[in-house]
């Protein structure tokens, strides 16, 4: 899923540069107009197909992408579709987009957090997995996982037993199999050198303490337009008729999301010398609001680039959400045995 929704994104992107690069051709002639949607039909089929003919794990991630390329191409052309004028262009539909992606996106992380496996599920995903113990095609990485689905699974059951065994006496597929995940691994191994160094904490810390500093003066500014606007200084009131003209409720919930995101920055910035778990939290909570409340109205006023923000928060949340990981390992490490 997280490889299908990549790719639908990265699709929807691509597609918008290169139109604005060339200057939105078509394609066709003669009074037809092969649009794109067609082309995303194309890769969705295609990843139907893939599903339907062969089922071993690497068609189900090559499905995955072309699916996901298919949706995006598909969902590219929605203003076309809910416009009385077919306008490609409609505004609102980078705001709708970003809210279909993100309700994806957080549904399957719930169901994935929320339902566990049951013992039978656990061990018919060991019996998938299997599959690549018969093809030579297992890395060390699918036999540790089949191991821990065993575990869960019901050890009375008959499969069990010689599955474990199965695996333990197997050996990990040559290089050649594994090479793409080799170079996966290598850049993950390069990040987590890069993030978890000192000087980089710094920085990070740096640039929450100015977005806190930023919200502080923001704040401050606000509490002035709406004192200002109340005891009918006309400046003040002109700017906030300004704030306020993609919509009053609009900019409500963004003026919330900011304060509570504000909020949460400042409780972080005060947090680092106490706890920095607890200030990746607080950071990381205050990202999420921004994603999650203020983005998707940012999208419906400006349209796609809003993107650029988007970006810079899903790095940042990465990021912090790796530091996390670190400091609950440090804690482990701390502990008394």
């Amino acid at each position: 899923m997280d490889t299908f929704l990549v790719s639908a994104i990265a699709t929807v992107v691509v597609i918008r540069i290169f139109l604005e690069a060339t200057g939105y051709p078509q394609l066709g002639g003669g009074g037809l107009h092969i649009a794109h949607v067609l082309w995303g039909g194309l890769g969705m089929l295609l990843a139907i197909l893939l599903l339907l003919l062969y089922l071993s794990p690497t068609t189900r991630l090559a499905a995955a992408v072309v699916g996901g390329a298919g949706f995006g191409a598909f969902v590219d052309e929605l203003g076309k579709f809910v416009t009385s004028d077919n306008n490609y262009f409609f505004r609102p539909t980078a705001a709708i987009l970003y809210a279909l992606f993100v309700i994806l996106f957080l549904a399957t992380r719930e169901i994935r957090r929320f339902r566990g496996l049951s013992p039978e599920e656990n061990l018919v995903n060991a019996v998938e997995i299997g599959e690549r113990l018969a093809m030579g095609t297992l890395t060390a990485d699918d036999r540790n996982r089949a191991l821990q689905l065993l575990a869960a699974a019901d050890q009375a059951h008959p499969l069990v037993a010689p599955l474990r065994a199965s695996f333990l006496a197997a050996n990990p597929a040559p290089t050649s199999f594994g090479r793409l995940r080799w170079v996966g691994s290598a850049g993950g191994r390069t990040y987590a050198a890069i993030v978890s160094s000192r000087w980089f904490r710094r920085i990070l810390a740096a640039i929450f303490i100015i977005a806190g500093l930023a919200f502080v003066l923001t704040a401050i500014a606000t509490v002035a337009l709406l004192g200002g606007a109340f005891f009918g200084v006309l400046d003040a009131q002109v700017a906030l008729e300004e704030e306020t003209a993609g919509g009053e409720i609009a900019a409500v919930i963004q003026a919330l999301a900011g304060l509570v995101a504000g909020v949460l920055i400042v409780k972080g910035v005060f947090a680092l010398r106490r706890s920095r778990a607890k200030a990746y939290r607080a950071f990381e909570l205050a990202i999420l609001v921004d994603l999650l409340l203020a983005q998707p109205f940012a999208f419906l006023e400006v349209g796609f680039g809003a993107a650029v923000d988007v970006f810079i928060d899903l790095a940042l949340l990465a990021t912090l959400r790796f530091l996390q990981n670190q400091e609950r390992k440090l804690q482990v490490d701390r502990a008394p045995v």
